[in-house]
């Protein structure tokens, strides 16, 4: 898989998220991350791997609270 290339440097709009598909799997996209080491660009993400990486980041970073604070997330659609 290649890497879409961005310079996106300002967050999408709603509306223009819904036209993108999710850098991971393809799914249509409906969050965005903007991640440091890649120059502070935004990416496109669907739902799923939204929480995918949410539940990542807290059980890496050991946060007390992860599945709770998890569980909470995933209920917010």
């Amino acid at each position: 898989m290649t890497w879409p290339p961005s310079s996106r440097k300002t967050p999408y709009t709603q509306r223009g998220l819904s036209r993108l598909k999710c850098v991971r799997c393809g799914a249509r996209a409906s969050t965005q991350w903007q991640i440091c080491s890649d120059g502070n660009t935004y990416r496109p993400l669907c739902r799923s791997c939204d929480i995918d990486l949410n539940k990542l980041v807290l059980e890496w970073i050991g946060h007390p609270d992860a599945e709770e604070l998890l569980a909470k997330y995933t209920e917010v659609e």
